[in-house]
């Protein structure tokens, strides 16, 4: 259940969302097919949009879990080919009749992130990007590269992307790591609406990569909804096998059983 915080934080992003609809615009919005994954493509130069973030991560192997991570971002085009973002990292976390503790609704981290497009589209037989992201939050620093490779086919587009992940705890001297494979593919029914696949498989390691803790991947459709202002995606994952097992093939302990995401994205 959301807490009254975060359904507080929800509303203001929806009335920050609806201002923005008033706010005249000469460049259409970005499109976002996936919600798991990046594709390659990045903003016109001098474009800017305000995204809008919920991630639900649900069920442990014991009790009642939920973890609610929203998220506030403004993405702006620096130059054709590059984009950079700022966002700030929300973080809530209900448990019960379990051995995982509760976190009430708070700022987790602040971070910037930057997209490099390194071909025109269709300029080669895949498109690439290159990804980086720092985040900031207490005695926490982040540290995400991404590889991003995308693959338009007449109404088909597929994409895959490669993350790093690395965490410095600076007051412990402790670092922790994961690597992360995200695929989709999506089909467009019109100029307005597709329907896909994405799948997710997440690794987490001890120090920086020095031994694997869990593993487990996730399955699950995508719908997103575009217009010349803005769009809409949701996303709803499945695991499907993990490890190590701890009910029926699932890791249900490093890792949860079902994850929703929607992302509003608004140009201004």
């Amino acid at each position: 259940m959301v807490s009254f915080t975060n359904y507080k934080f929800s509303r203001i992003a929806l009335l920050l969302t609806l201002f923005s609809l008033f706010i005249p615009s000469t460049i259409k919005a970005d499109k976002k097919p996936f919600a798991r994954s990046y594709t390659s493509y990045t903003l016109p130069a001098r474009a800017l949009e305000l995204e809008l973030w919920q991630t639900g991560i649900l069920g442990k192997a014991d009790g009642n879990y939920s973890r609610w991570k929203p998220r506030l971002e403004f993405e702006y085009g620096i130059t054709d080919r590059l984009t950079g973002s700022m966002y700030l990292n929300f973080n809530e976390v209900k448990s019960s009749n379990n051995n995982f503790g509760s976190s009430p609704f708070s700022l987790s981290t602040t971070s910037f992130e930057f997209r490099y497009r390194l071909s025109n589209p269709e300029e080669w037989f895949v498109d690439p990007a290159l990804y980086f992201e720092i985040g900031y939050g207490g005695d926490k620093v982040e540290y995400e590269p991404k590889i991003l490779l995308t693959k338009r086919i007449n109404q088909f587009i597929t994409v895959i992307n490669f993350n790093s992940e690395i965490e410095n705890n600076i007051s412990e001297s402790e670092n922790e790591s994961a690597f992360e494979f995200t695929a989709g593919i999506a089909y467009e029914l019109s100029t307005n609406f597709s329907f896909g696949l994405e799948f997710r498989n997440d690794r987490n390691y001890k120090n920086i990569y020095s031994k694997e803790l869990n593993q487990a991947s996730y399955l699950g459709p995508t719908i997103s909804f575009q217009t010349e202002q803005f769009y809409f995606v949701i996303n709803f994952l499945a695991q499907i096998s993990g490890s190590p097992a701890t009910h029926t093939n699932l890791d249900l302990i490093g890792h949860e059983k079902y994850e929703i995401r929607t992302i509003l994205g608004v140009e201004l």
